[in-house]
């Protein structure tokens, strides 16, 4: 289960934050989200028929490694 924005700030109990503690937090949080939905995505993604009404196959690392992580900063 995927945590909400409030669950996952609540995991620092102190509940004092710098700049650089959120910052970090929602780096970390976006990072979770988008591996959940990359994940579901290639879990649910369907092939249509081709033209001649074959199943075509669906490359699953093709999906999950569509976004880089590095591009949440």
């Amino acid at each position: 289960m995927i945590l909400s924005a409030k669950e996952f700030l609540e995991r620092d109990e102190s509940g004092v934050y710098t700049e650089v503690d959120i910052t970090h937090a929602m780096i970390e949080f976006a990072k979770l989200h988008v591996e959940d939905a990359l994940k579901a995505a290639s879990e649910k993604a369907e092939m249509k028929d081709d033209w001649d009404n074959q199943k075509g196959s669906i490359d699953k690392d093709s999906i999950l490694q569509s976004y880089s992580l590095e591009n949440i900063k």
